[in-house]
C-alpha cells in the first residue's frame, strides 16, 4: 500500500465517518485536525476525488427517530448476479430504503429505515425478490428528540438530494433570511436530527474498495478486530454484522493486495472464516424518503379578508 493511497483512504474515513457536519469550511477544518495534515491539503485531496468522478457530492438524510423509524442494515443473498441485478431497482423502490450497496459478488447490503419488531424477510418477499436475509447489526446513528419545525422540514426537503445547495438559494424559496437557514441547519446537526452522507461513483475509485467479513472465535472479537485493522491500515468503514461477526471496508492498489491480505486474516489465531468481496457500486434511492419528509409539511393557504384587500397565509 502507497502513502498516496493510505492518504486517500484516510480522508474517506473520516467523510464517511463525520456525517453530523455539513459546513464544508469546518469539515476541511476538522478533518485536517484528525489527519494532522493541513487544511490546503485535505482541500486538494477533496478536489481531487470530485475531478475524478469519485465524489459526485453530498445527501441530508433525516434522522430515522424523527420518522419512527430506527436505522437498519440488511445483507440479502441471492442465487445469482442476474437475480441481484434484476432486484436492485426493486428495492430502491421499497418502503424505508435510502441505498444499496453492491458487489461482485451475489449479495447487496441495503441500508433502511425500519418500523420497530419489522419482519425484514417478510418485507423483501412483499417485493417478489427472492434472496436469502440476514439483518447487520451494529452500524448505528445518534438518536435525537429534536423538536422539527414546518421550516426545518422544507429545508430538509430542499437539501435530501443535494447537501451542498446554497443556503442563499434555499432561502430565496422558502421566503426567509440566509441566517435563518443557516441558524436552523446548524441546530439540526448539532442535535442530529440530519447527517450528511457523500455520494461516490465506485466505478471511479482509485484502487480496488474492498469489504472483508470475518466470523471470530466467542470472546476474542476485540483482539482480532484490532489486529485485522493493524494489518490493513487503511480501513474506511468498521461495523459488527453479528455478534462475532465483523466487516472491514478498505481500499488496495490491487486483487493480488487483497488476496494476501485475506490469506493473512484467515490464518490469524481466533479466526473462524473469512471471505473477501469487490465493491461494485452503490445505488441511492430518494423517492420513498422524500414522500416521508413531504408527509411533515403542512400546507399552506391564503385567507382574504372580507373586503377581499387584505390575505394572510396559515398552515392547514
Amino acid at each position: 500500500m502507497s502513502v498516496r493511497d493510505k492518504a486517500y483512504s484516510d480522508l474517506m474515513r473520516e467523510l464517511w465517518g463525520s456525517p453530523d457536519v455539513w459546513n464544508t469550511k469546518k469539515s476541511y477544518t476538522e478533518i485536517a485536525s484528525k489527519l494532522g495534515v493541513d487544511e490546503e491539503t485535505v482541500r486538494n485531496r477533496i478536489k481531487h476525488l470530485r475531478e475524478s468522478g469519485f465524489l459526485l457530492g453530498y445527501r441530508v438524510v433525516p434522522n430515522p427517530a424523527l420518522l419512527g423509524r430506527a436505522f437498519a442494515s440488511l445483507r440479502i443473498e441471492f442465487k445469482d448476479r442476474d437475480s441481484k441485478q434484476a432486484a436492485i431497482p426493486r428495492l430502491a423502490q421499497t418502503g424505508g430504503v435510502i441505498n444499496i450497496g453492491s458487489t461482485y459478488d451475489k449479495s447487496v447490503l441495503v441500508t433502511l429505515f425500519a418500523d420497530e419488531n419489522q419482519d425484514f424477510q417478510k418485507l423483501i418477499a412483499n417485493t417478489g425478490i427472492d434472496g436469502q436475509v440476514t439483518l447487520v447489526p451494529g452500524i448505528g446513528l445518534r438518536t435525537t428528540s429534536f423538536r422539527m419545525t414546518r421550516l426545518d422540514w422544507e429545508i430538509v426537503s430542499l437539501m435530501l438530494r443535494d447537501a451542498e445547495r446554497k443556503l442563499d438559494e434555499i432561502a430565496k424559496q422558502l421566503r426567509v433570511s440566509t441566517r435563518t437557514v443557516k441558524r436552523r441547519v446548524n441546530m439540526m446537526m448539532e442535535d442530529a436530527a440530519i447527517f450528511a452522507m457523500p455520494i461516490v461513483d465506485l466505478r471511479r475509485t482509485e484502487g480496488i474498495s474492498y469489504q472483508l467479513r470475518v466470523q471470530i472465535e466467542p470472546g476474542r472479537k476485540s483482539q482480532v478486530e484490532k489486529l485485522v485493522a493493524a494489518k490493513i491500515g487503511n480501513v474506511v468503514f468498521q461495523a459488527s454484522d453479528s455478534q462475532n461477526g465483523s466487516i472491514f471496508g478498505f481500499t488496495g492498489a490491487n486483487v493480488a493486495e487483497g488476496n494476501e491480505i485475506l490469506e493473512w486474516v484467515r490464518a490469524q489465531p481466533g479466526v473462524e472464516s473469512a471471505t473477501m468481496n469487490i465493491a461494485e457500486k452503490v445505488v441511492h434511492a430518494f423517492d420513498w424518503l422524500e414522500g416521508e419528509v413531504a408527509k411533515r409539511i403542512p400546507a399552506r393557504q391564503v385567507q382574504r379578508s372580507s373586503d377581499g384587500k387584505r390575505e394572510r397565509t396559515i398552515t392547514v
